[in-house]
């Protein structure tokens, strides 16, 4: 039962930050200005693929995030009523499923799925780093740039999905009385 609603709330968000995400580094853009074919390749399986590694993220994030709430819920106390609340275990899941969704981008281009070499490809930022401390820099910022978009997915969404991550969190707990 909470696994279905994780994964609901999951594809939530990552249907939300699949249309934010193929905004932002702008393949669905491209696609519109430029037709089928780009410089960064078939446009079609660009934006297919930013698309579903958004979706992928959303769905893959939630579960785990839910596990890592279930299994840190055992001391503190959170009220079910915080906005403060929703808005950080929100960001959380969002932020989770940014970094789940940079990862399978990089899967890709690293695949061949997508064709290297373009724009937006990460690994040709990564390969042609001079310096030896630039690599870790140039990986962090290649899955930094999909936080920006789920982290305005996560603001979007934190009335509703973050509602729900708080009653999961906050579950099974002692009922604490309130005080006038």
């Amino acid at each position: 039962m909470i696994l279905a609603r994780l994964v609901g709330v999951g594809a939530l968000y990552g249907f939300t930050f699949m249309i934010v995400k193929s905004l932002f580094p702008m393949p669905l853009m491209l696609l519109l200005l430029q037709g089928e074919q780009g410089g960064e390749g078939n446009l079609t399986v660009l934006v297919l693929v930013y698309m579903a590694a958004g979706l992928v993220g959303g769905v893959v994030a939630a579960p785990l995030f839910g596990l890592l709430l279930l299994s840190r819920r055992k001391g503190g106390s959170i009220s079910p009523h915080s906005s403060g609340a929703r808005l950080v275990l929100s960001l959380g899941l969002s932020l989770t499923m940014g970094v789940i969704s940079a990862l399978l981008i990089l899967l890709s281009y690293a695949a061949g799925v997508l064709q290297p070499g373009g724009v937006l490809d990460p690994l040709k930022l990564i390969q042609s780093s001079n310096f030896p401390t630039g690599t870790p820099f140039l990986v962090a910022w290649t899955i930094a740039r999909d936080l920006l978009p789920a982290g305005l997915a996560g603001l979007f969404l934190a009335p509703v999905g973050g509602g729900m991550l708080v009653r999961l969190y906050a579950s099974d707990r002692p009922r604490q009385p309130r005080s006038l």
